[in-house]
């Protein structure tokens, strides 16, 4: 991982990710922010699946989101998005992003997007099962780096 922690991303942006101006396009923040959102949900299952429990396929919608553009990001800038998780006495996910250069550290946006957990069945899924909770609980306390409780964000948001 050469020194990175578990919720970074680093990517160049795509001419095709581009407007007309070669400033990155509004839209592309929430691939990347899925992007992030997966990696880090990989770190946390350790090759497991948190999109399956008991034999039941898991959707995990998008209820929620906002984002806050900062600066700007340029055809080839290389930036870093940092992917946090907000624990929950539910199985609500909260996801918080933080998008900077990498080249001077300056902030380009931040944003949240919040998601249910849906069974196959399209149930809410409104408790995670001992095992699962076990994992996350002991990621959290491994990775404090990847926990945010959100105040930071939501002043800003």
């Amino acid at each position: 991982m050469s020194g990175r922690s578990v919720n970074e991303t680093r990517f160049s942006i795509r001419f095709s990710e581009t407007d007309m101006a070669g400033v990155f396009h509004h839209s592309n923040l929430f691939t990347w922010f899925e992007v992030g959102r997966f990696a880090l949900i990989d770190e946390l299952t350790r090759g497991g699946s948190l999109l399956e429990i008991e034999g039941d396929t898991l959707f995990v919608p998008v209820t929620r989101t906002r984002v806050s553009f900062l600066g700007l990001g340029r055809f080839g800038d290389e930036l870093r998005l940092e992917t946090f998780l907000k624990p929950q006495a539910t199985t609500k996910l909260v996801f918080y992003y933080r998008l900077t250069q990498v080249r001077d550290g300056s902030p380009v946006a931040i944003g949240v997007t919040e998601h249910v957990v849906l069974r196959g069945t399209n149930r809410f899924l409104f408790r995670w099962p001992e095992s699962t909770r076990h994992r996350m609980d002991s990621f959290f306390a491994e990775h404090p780096d990847a926990v945010t409780d959100g105040r930071e964000f939501d002043a800003k948001l």
